[in-house]
């Protein structure tokens, strides 16, 4: 009953962030929902014990992005077509925000949603993707300069 009481909270503490990986990575929502449930039943079978709630989270941002990788590179995943979800926002901000970064390549995604809604520095995001730190730098420009190129033209056909 302890351990299920202590599954039940660590799923609610990140169900939020692991679903937003997933689906920022995966591109669906079955996906995303697949990868969601996969990273909670690892987690319970495994039972890992964490140093700290830094690193309590990262393993849940690792295993996300770990099984987001093995999901693409399955063969059955590559020969899927995906289409766009339509996913409804409170309001027209954070419905346009993130259909433009969801345009963006799936690594700019990935950190720009680890900076931005995580809250990660650089070279922690370098070590959870364990991706070299100029990689991440570079794909931020990128992700960034894209970002406002995209808001901009958005705002002047307004």
């Amino acid at each position: 009953m302890q351990n299920e009481n202590y599954i039940k909270e660590i799923i609610e503490k990140y169900a939020d962030m692991v679903y937003r990986i997933a689906l920022t990575r995966c591109g669906t929502v079955e996906n995303a929902e697949d990868i969601f449930q996969d990273v909670f039943v690892k987690f319970s079978e495994k039972m890992p014990i964490f140093e700290n709630s830094e690193h309590e989270k990262s393993w849940f941002i690792r295993v996300t992005i770990n099984l987001t990788k093995n999901m693409k590179n399955n063969n059955w995943n590559k020969k899927i077509v995906y289409l766009d979800e339509d996913i409804i926002f409170e309001n027209k901000e954070e419905n346009d925000v993130f259909t433009i970064v969801n345009e963006l390549p799936k690594n700019y995604k990935t950190v720009i949603y680890l900076l931005y809604y995580e809250g990660y520095k650089v070279k922690e995001i370098a070590s959870l993707m364990k991706i070299n730190e100029n990689t991440i730098k570079t794909w931020l420009s990128r992700a960034r300069e894209m970002l406002k190129d995209k808001l901009k033209g958005g705002f002047e056909n307004e």
